[in-house]
């Protein structure tokens, strides 16, 4: 399965997983979290780390110049990025945000929930409008 149309030019990174598997880049994925013991920060720069890379292999599959649906893919990574922000806005001001205007059975970690499901959405929609395109491409 790929995310790309056939004959699209593919982006770095996806070239780079394509040439050793996605079973190592899981692992590197998975053992990056691992950052969280020995360093206070170590999760927010191991998450980082994944939302910039998500964001550049979304930002190449949607620039693509084969991709039929080339605005209607941009228009949803647009606000697949926009759960995102938020999703990382109300997940850092959770203890502010409790103490300010919400009610205490309401956090940021509860309303970034919001912005997950917007990011599961968003990101279903865009594979299929992406895979669509491809069929329409191929016949």
């Amino acid at each position: 399965f790929s995310i790309y149309p056939k004959n699209a030019a593919k982006g770095t990174i996806t070239r780079m997983v394509e040439k050793c598997g996605s079973s190592p880049v899981i692992v590197v994925s998975f053992l990056s979290y691992l950052l969280a013991v020995p360093f206070y920060y170590g999760f927010d720069g191991s998450l980082g780390l994944h939302i910039l890379v998500a964001v550049w292999v979304g930002y190449e599959a949607v620039s693509s110049p084969a991709l039929e649906a080339g605005g209607k893919a941009r228009a949803i990574f647009a606000r697949a990025m926009v759960c995102c922000v938020g999703f990382v806005v109300l997940k850092v001001a959770d203890l502010p945000l409790r103490d300010c205007w919400t009610p205490n059975c309401i956090s940021g970690h509860f309303l970034s929930k919001i912005c997950d499901v917007g990011q599961i959405h968003y990101t279903a929609k865009l594979l299929r409008v992406m895979n669509e395109s491809g069929k329409n491409k191929q016949s």
